[in-house]
């Protein structure tokens, strides 16, 4: 009788459990004893952060680069006048501070000084950037004639 009792009361648990999971699965919910849970949207918003993540990263590679291309136009916008400037000055003929103001100009620069020192002048060259936080690069060159050993 005992045995029998027993039985009967698993089944009526048994049935209980499959009626649960039944209304379960017509409403998805999911139980609160439900060891997986449920979260939906999470893989919206994981999806959302790592698409920003790429765009930041693709961000700063892209002004990493332009930084590059501004930093080697002004070196060569400076070696360039340093070296019309320094020429113009051995010929004589011209100012060359005026040589390498229009030099700069034509490789979208500003002139920042142009010192003459004897036969070697020195400039120095800005060149503006599209960055946000770096506004400006400068470089510095001189030229002159070299002593002969």
């Amino acid at each position: 009788m005992k045995a029998t009792g027993m039985k009967e009361a698993r089944e009526a648990k048994d049935a209980e459990e499959m009626i649960e999971s039944e209304t379960r699965k017509k409403t998805n919910v999911a139980s609160p004893c439900d060891a997986r849970g449920s979260d939906p949207g999470t893989g919206t918003i994981a999806g959302a952060i790592l698409i920003m993540l790429a765009a930041v990263m693709l961000s700063v590679i892209a002004a990493a680069g332009s930084l590059f291309i501004v930093q080697a136009r002004a070196r060569s916008a400076a070696d360039l006048a340093a070296l019309s400037s320094a020429t113009s000055l051995w010929n004589g003929n011209g100012e060359p501070c005026a040589e390498a103001k229009r030099i700069v100009l034509a490789h979208k620069g500003r002139l920042e000084s142009c010192r003459i020192d004897g036969e070697v002048v020195a400039v120095n060259v800005s060149v503006r950037t599209r960055v946000p936080l770096i506004s400006r690069i400068s470089r510095s060159a001189r030229a002159g004639p070299v002593d002969c050993l």
